[in-house]
């Protein structure tokens, strides 16, 4: 398998309207993610222009917080596979005792609003250890608590071993579509059973 990595840095309307970007994704063999919904454009109301602000993401996103769902909803909005995102969410958040979680700032102080800008952590209730997911709501990464191995690989195969951060956490993958939504739910099972 080869992989090819690009890494732009931009706003969401400069990166859209790069020629040179598009053109490097467009040469690309395989499969290239791209947004397929409509975007919600907003006019400014000091001129005539228009600014696209990403997708609009009705409802509630599962699990999460009031104090956390504007920041939640604004890191779906340029996420394309936003709805297999809140699947996730909504399936594994109902689980018994599971609750979803910003995390606290080096700087939180009692009373501190959670921080839901990084990442959202699915907990089991009373469980010792900490959160069994980590979601990142603008990618659709998440990273379990589970060591790879042959057995995971096979089930998941587009689950990945991380090598870097926590020791615990070493099994990821992106959600991009209903296949991957399904072996996240299969990784996530593994990894609340496990907690």
């Amino acid at each position: 398998m080869k992989l090819t990595y690009f890494c732009f840095e931009g706003t969401p309307q400069e990166l859209d309207a790069s020629e040179v970007v598009r053109e490097l994704v467009q040469r690309q063999p395989g499969t290239v993610d791209t947004a397929r919904r409509t975007p919600r454009v907003v006019a400014d109301p000091d001129s005539d222009d228009f600014a696209d602000f990403g997708w609009r993401v009705e409802g509630d996103v599962p699990g999460v917080a009031d104090e956390g769902q504007d920041t939640v909803k604004a890191q779906l909005a340029f996420n394309p596979a936003a709805q297999q995102f809140i699947d996730f969410m909504a399936e594994a958040g109902s689980w018994e005792s599971v609750g979803v979680h910003g995390i606290k700032r080096k700087t939180w102080q009692e009373g501190d609003p959670l921080d839901y800008s990084g990442y959202l952590r699915l907990r089991r209730k009373g469980s010792q250890y900490g959160g069994f997911a980590y979601a990142f709501a603008s990618t659709g990464l998440i990273n379990f608590r589970l060591q790879h191995s042959d057995e995971i690989a096979e089930l998941t195969p587009d689950a990945y071993p991380l090598i870097t951060g926590h020791r615990q956490y070493r099994v990821s993958i992106q959600v991009r579509d209903e296949e991957t939504l399904k072996q996240a739910l299969a990784l996530a099972e593994l990894a609340y059973s496990a907690t």
